[in-house]
């Protein structure tokens, strides 16, 4: 690959972005739960030495919209009598957000604890040796907390998203390049495309435990205010189900890192499969290792 023409966003890598979410299987958490979880926060000096800066989102609830019909003699409906409360929002916790800024004001860790999920994002990426355990100890606190307090697990989703700038634009010669063309994820036509395109698909994998797994990979050649980028979004979940979902398969606080480790084993797979060997190498993806 040209490293005149074509450069990974990071110097030695591409990731822009990457995120680790844990969804709950529903009813999401009460605000109980969420005030547990924050005040794991305010307990935690590491937690507030690495992610300084809480903010409290409040979330509305629509409720009375249930309002039942009333058919006349006629057949005719309408909604019940005057006395059924009209519907109303209610508030409630929403969860917070935790940031790490840089000095430049932008955030570079960012944790959202929701009612329905917590995740946490990094778009200060070093290399997955370094931001996986750094995940997990913001993870760890809040997770150990809200499964004791009967938060089940649905899923577990790792999402990547690597970015090449085109520098001499959109081209099937850059693509060429870039992209492995005997690769079996992007279809040969598009190399042929002499400006944008995109390339959107998924489909499930067995994990070794047999558990299911949800891979999602769209790659996007766009326009950014004028400069051309070569994108690569990846999206692996695991659910807490077989691979045929006829079987839980309940997933516990000690299983995440492995879950991790493998949903990460998933996007190596799809990078290897997507980008040439001189891309490969311009990453430090040795064709088994993505750090």
């Amino acid at each position: 690959m040209d490293s005149t023409r074509i450069q990974p966003v990071g110097g030695d890598h591409a990731i822009e972005v990457m995120a680790i979410g844990v969804e709950w299987v529903m009813p999401p958490l009460d605000d109980g739960q969420i005030a547990s979880l924050q005040a794991v926060y305010e307990a935690s000096d590491a937690l507030k030495g690495f992610l300084p800066t809480l903010t409290p989102m409040q979330a509305f609830v629509l409720q009375g919209i249930n309002q039942p019909l009333v058919v006349d003699p006629n057949g005719n409906q309408q909604l019940a009598p005057a006395n059924v409360m009209p519907p109303q929002f209610i508030g409630r916790n929403g969860g917070f957000d935790l940031q790490r800024l840089d000095a430049t004001g932008k955030a570079t860790w960012i944790a959202s604890i929701r009612p329905e999920f917590i995740s946490v994002n990094c778009t200060a990426y070093d290399r997955w040796k370094n931001v996986k355990p750094q995940a997990l100890e913001i993870l760890r606190p809040f997770l150990d907390v809200a499964m004791a307090n009967g938060a089940k697990v649905n899923a577990i989703g790792l999402q990547y998203q690597d970015a090449f700038r085109l520098l001499d634009g959109a081209s099937p010669a850059a693509t060429g390049q870039l992209f492995r063309m005997d690769g079996k994820y992007i279809p040969k036509h598009l190399f042929e495309q002499p400006s944008f395109w995109h390339c959107h698909q998924g489909w499930f994998s067995t994990a070794p435990d047999g558990r299911r797994v949800l891979n999602n990979v769209a790659t996007d050649i766009t326009d950014v205010n004028g400069a051309h980028f070569a994108r690569i979004g990846g999206q692996h979940r695991m659910f807490a189900t077989s691979v045929d979902g006829l079987t839980p398969m309940p997933i516990t606080a000690g299983e995440i890192d492995q879950i991790l480790q493998c949903l990460h084993n998933e996007n190596i797979d799809v990078i290897n499969a997507i980008l040439s060997d001189g891309a490969l190498r311009a990453i430090g993806c040795t064709g088994e290792t993505h750090e």
